[in-house]
């Protein structure tokens, strides 16, 4: 016979699971958005690359 409560238990873990994976990896492409930002940053001594992102997000809007 199927045990509701371990199968509401297993459901409620694997959806906790699935969020924290997806917050994961939402923050790893935040970083590396983030890492080429600053790279061009540095490698053009200005923040002009920065300012263009945040033109490009505002516009998405």
């Amino acid at each position: 016979m199927v045990d509701i409560v371990s199968y509401s238990l297993i459901g409620i873990t694997c959806l906790c699971f699935g969020l924290i994976v997806s917050f994961q990896i939402a923050h790893i492409r935040y970083c590396r958005r983030l890492a080429i930002l600053v790279r061009r940053s540095v490698s053009t001594k200005t923040i002009a690359p920065v300012l263009a992102e945040y033109e490009v997000l505002k516009t998405k809007k």
